[in-house]
């Protein structure tokens, strides 16, 4: 019974294992920006958007963002930010983190 449930346990930890994005948003006077959307996308090494995976909209009074994903892989995200440029970021995830410094966002007006 006690190996059963040890498999149990192993098993379920390799197929709900996850890996995140984080990072933070500030405006050009450093101060966090608290709105924002990221959608994410599978991406390929020329860092072409491959297929969506997510739309996700953040209220964070601290302008920080965590994006969950579910294997290691090249990665894609694309920030709107209402009065702000828009940026494509890239990354490929390998570890169980990949934190971007902070984004510095630059005003449209």
């Amino acid at each position: 019974m006690l190996k059963l449930l040890l498999l149990s346990c192993s098993l379920y930890g390799l197929f709900t294992s996850s890996y995140r994005i984080t990072g933070r948003l500030v405006d050009h006077q450093y101060n966090p920006v608290g709105y924002f959307i990221i959608e994410t996308f599978v991406s390929n090494k020329e860092r072409e958007p491959l297929a969506l995976l997510s739309r996700d909209t953040v209220r964070n009074s601290n302008g920080e963002f965590k994006i969950k994903v579910l294997k290691k892989g090249s990665y894609l995200l694309k920030i709107a930010v209402p009065d702000y440029t828009d940026y494509s970021l890239f990354t490929t995830v390998q570890d169980s983190t990949y934190s971007f410094p902070e984004l510095h966002l630059q005003p449209t007006k």
